[in-house]
Parts: structure tokens; C-alpha cells; sequence
């Protein structure tokens, strides 16, 4: 699988997936705090370029994008049981942390990881007038 240099957040999402389509805004938001620096997102899709342009567009986000065809070759060896999934890779290629379906707290640690590496602060992740659940299985 494809892996930039630097810190790598691979998410991995199904369209249909209503807790997918709850992470992704914050994916992006992510995304965003780490223009400029050594850390980089990628999505993986497990449904086809076109049905992921549309939920893309329906949620507002511009990600680059990997895919994991059916039968979810990629997603069989990580051994996902569900989506979404996160795994953030180092720079040396080693597993630094994963976080599988939304979780506040592991979203709040990416987007600081991030941010750190871009050389930003981030004073808060999630907007106060954000409902934003604490844990959401996928």
C-alpha cells in the first residue's frame, strides 16, 4: 500500500456506513491541520470511485483516496471486522496507534499529532456548538 513520507493516517471507510460518514468531516479537518508538515491522510474506500465521490461531495470533504475493492483484499489482512478503521503508521512504517469505529479522544489525539507536526497549535479539535458523541461504534 501506498505511504508518503512522514506520518501516514490511513482511514478506512464504507460509504454506507453511517459512523464513516460521522468520522469523515473530521478526517478532512485533520487533513487540513497537517498541510505543510510530515504527516499526511489517506482514506481507503471499500466501494467503487464514483459512489465515494458522492458521499465525498455529500459530506463536504476532499480526500486523497486509496481503494479496497471487493473482496477488501487490503482490509482482510489488517483483519477489520468493521468500519471505520484508523491506523496511523510512522515514518519508519511501524503501527503507532488505530482507533476502530469514532472515537472522540483518538480523533482529538490525530488531529494534534498533526498539528504538531505542521508546526500548529490546535486550542480545540471539535466545535463547542458540535454534538459530537464520545464513542460511536462503526
Amino acid at each position: 500500500m501506498l505511504r508518503p513520507p512522514g506520518e501516514t493516517l490511513y482511514g478506512f471507510f464504507k460509504t454506507t456506513c453511517p459512523t464513516s460518514a460521522l468520522a469523515w468531516p473530521y478526517l478532512d479537518r485533520i487533513r487540513n491541520l497537517a498541510e505543510g508538515g510530515s504527516f499526511s491522510v489517506l482514506a481507503v474506500s471499500q466501494d467503487d470511485p464514483e459512489t465515494t465521490a458522492r458521499f465525498y461531495d455529500d459530506l463536504g470533504v476532499a480526500l486523497a483516496t486509496l481503494y479496497d475493492p471487493e473482496p477488501w483484499d487490503a482490509s482482510a489482512r489488517l483483519g477489520l471486522q468493521s468500519v471505520p478503521a484508523f491506523f496511523l503508521v510512522g515514518e519508519d512504517g511501524l503501527l503507532r496507534d488505530s482507533a476502530v469505529g469514532f472515537q472522540r479522544s483518538k480523533m482529538e489525539a490525530f488531529a494534534g499529532r498533526a498539528a504538531h507536526l505542521a508546526g500548529r497549535s490546535v486550542p480545540a479539535f471539535f466545535l463547542p456548538e458540535e454534538n459530537v458523541p464520545a464513542i460511536r461504534p462503526g
